[in-house]
């Protein structure tokens, strides 16, 4: 569902105007900034996926699991649902799963933010460099 507070709608506005001529600028600085927040929030998002296998397990719930199979069988769905262990329940719609998924994602964009800090320093010495040169040609 995409609308003005969708993610993609912002980074649709972002290509629009870097490819329609307008101007790209670039904060070192910021962009360090970028990459340890999303180091500091996979970080995070691992602590919590670790938290939830330890905090969300449903083994006793005191419904009466030890002795009702029925409740015995719903503590077990609440807790594959906390953590998976089945196929029923795939990994990536368990808690754990979703807090790895937000992990990877934000590695994922640390590392995107890395590679264009690294080709932004690439194209700044570069450019430095025939500065250099064309001042000696004077």
């Amino acid at each position: 569902m995409a609308g003005p507070e969708a993610p993609e709608a912002g980074w649709k506005a972002f290509t629009e105007n870097i490819t329609g001529g307008g101007r790209l600028e670039l904060d070192p600085a910021g962009i360090e900034q970028c990459i340890k927040l999303c180091q500091e929030h996979a970080e995070d998002m691992r602590l919590l996926a670790d938290r939830a296998r330890d905090d969300l397990r449903a083994t006793e719930l005191g419904i009466g699991e030890k002795d009702i199979d029925s409740a015995k069988e719903l503590a077990r769905k609440f807790d594959e649902k906390a953590v998976g262990g089945s196929d029923a329940i795939a990994v990536s719609n368990t808690a754990v799963g979703l807090f790895l998924a937000h992990q990877a994602y934000a590695k994922d964009m640390g590392s995107m933010f890395e590679a264009v800090l690294r080709r932004y320093r690439e194209q700044d010495a570069a450019f430095a460099a025939e500065l250099g040169s064309a001042g000696a040609d004077v």
